[in-house]
């Protein structure tokens, strides 16, 4: 990426002068809107394969038994996807657009999630699910009551970074 979609190298840009935490990106893609990119630490990595790991365990341990005794098991491979699954989108990422929030590679086989503005009643940092052993994640209030959740495994510091700007982009402070 180069540094003319950094917003932090701009000095024309309001922003200038923000010190991101580490393993946050910011970027302006030609399109419009604000992308933001997260790294997961190795360790929060390792704990959300962790699930997934069990489940392949389990499969495997299935099919091996199911050969010894002779059972007839029919077993459909995802072949490279389910590498892909297991490893995890390395780097989640949200684009804060004019009307919408999309949520990128966050879901399995990194389908896009866009919420309009309008429907979004606040953010805030909670704890994913059980299957995400229950990592510091953030969460959005939708305005029909429901709760999503993303950035799955972010630290301390980016969670109240990343919430403070999420909640200006809701009140359309710019």
């Amino acid at each position: 990426m180069t540094d003319s979609l950094d917003p932090t190298k701009d000095p024309s840009d309001p922003e200038f002068g923000v010190e991101l935490p580490a393993g946050l990106r910011l970027e302006r893609p030609t399109s419009g809107g604000v992308r933001l990119e997260l790294q997961l630490s190795p360790r929060s990595r390792a704990l959300s394969a962790l699930p997934k790991l069990v489940l392949v365990a389990g499969l495997l341990f299935a099919l091996v038994e199911a050969w010894r005794h002779r059972v007839f098991v029919v077993f459909w491979f995802l072949g490279l996807p389910l590498f892909a699954w297991l490893r995890g989108p390395s780097q989640r990422s949200i684009l804060l657009g004019e009307r919408a929030l999309e949520i990128e590679a966050t879901v399995f086989f990194a389908r896009t999630i866009s919420v309009p503005r309008s429907q979004i009643a606040g953010f805030e940092i909670g704890r994913a699910g059980v299957l995400r052993l229950s990592q510091r994640a953030l969460i959005a209030t939708l305005a029909d009551g429901r709760k999503l959740t993303f950035l799955v495994g972010i630290s301390a510091v980016q969670a109240e970074f990343v919430k403070g700007g999420l909640r200006r982009w809701l009140a359309g402070v710019e």
